[in-house]
Order: structure tokens, then C-alpha cells, then sequence
């Protein structure tokens, strides 16, 4: 059975707020993977959670991922989202991706934690995401989270 979009929604804001008390800020690595072969990568992504979206801004704050919708569930002590909405924002305008795949894994412990069905750990208070587009772009991201600003 399908959730309609509002409860996927409502889902990944709820897991995210329940677990984090205000915004959570971090730094992270980000790599996207052209279908034509070309990568791009950008160090010091700033990472924020805020109203039950994810924020990943280039560190000269010129581009934005949000995503805006997932559907999310515990695996032990790590959160695992399975993302359904994002957009592009960028130059004052924003643009749907239309996302084939992707998978966003929080860790907000103060210790690693196993990712489930593999020998790999999320380290302590950091996020890991991957996301296909249907044109065949592969973004990923890899950071610590640093910061928990209370609201």
C-alpha cells in the first residue's frame, strides 16, 4: 500500500524533527556524476536539516538540493530515507530533479553505527546520501554533522 504524498511527507518531518532538536548544521563532501563521464565535487557542503527538509548548499552558497519529501524508518540508530522529492535551486530559480533512485542515512548518535546488512559503520553524527536521477546523474554526499542550533 502507497502513502499519499502528504504522509510520506509528514514521515520524513517527523523522524527528522523528533530525533534532532531544532537545525542541525554540517559539512560534508558532495560529487556529481554526469552521464556524459564529467564529475564535479564540492568540498564543504553546508548540510542543514530544517523543517523536515535537507539542505545541501555549496560552500559559495550558489547552489541548494533540498529535498523536500522521503519516506524514512530507524535501522537500529541510524535514520534510512528513501527521498521522493527534490529540487535544484540555483541563480534565484528552482528546478525539479527527477529522481529515479536515492537513500539518505543520519546518524545523530555520538557514536558509529552499523549500516544494515553491511560490515561498513556511519560515523558518529554524520550523514551519507546517494541520489540517481533519471537521466542518469549520481550525486553523493558524505559529511559530519557539527552542529545542533536549538531553535
Amino acid at each position: 500500500m502507497a502513502l499519499p504524498p502528504k504522509a510520506v511527507a509528514v514521515a520524513f518531518a517527523g523522524l527528522l524533527s523528533a530525533s534532532v532538536p531544532g537545525t542541525v548544521v554540517a559539512a560534508g563532501t558532495m560529487s556529481i556524476h554526469h552521464q556524459d563521464g564529467d564529475v564535479n565535487t564540492y568540498p564543504d557542503v553546508d548540510v542543514r536539516v530544517f523543517s523536515g527538509s535537507l539542505f545541501l548548499t555549496s560552500e559559495d552558497g550558489d547552489g541548494t538540493i533540498v529535498v523536500t519529501r522521503a519516506a524514512c524508518s530507524y535501522q537500529g540508530k541510524i535514520i534510512m530515507c528513501l527521498p521522493t522529492a527534490a529540487v535544484l535551486v540555483q541563480n534565484g530559480t528552482s528546478k525539479a530533479l527527477d529522481l529515479k533512485t536515492g537513500t539518505i542515512y543520519l546518524n545523530y548518535t555520538g557514536a558509529s553505527q552499523p549500516l544494515s546488512r553491511s560490515s561498513a559503520r556511519l560515523p558518529a553524527n554524520s550523514v551519507m546520501l546517494a541520489l540517481t536521477t533519471r537521466n542518469g546523474t549520481v550525486i553523493n554526499l558524505q559529511g559530519r554533522i557539527d552542529q545542533v542550533v536549538k531553535q
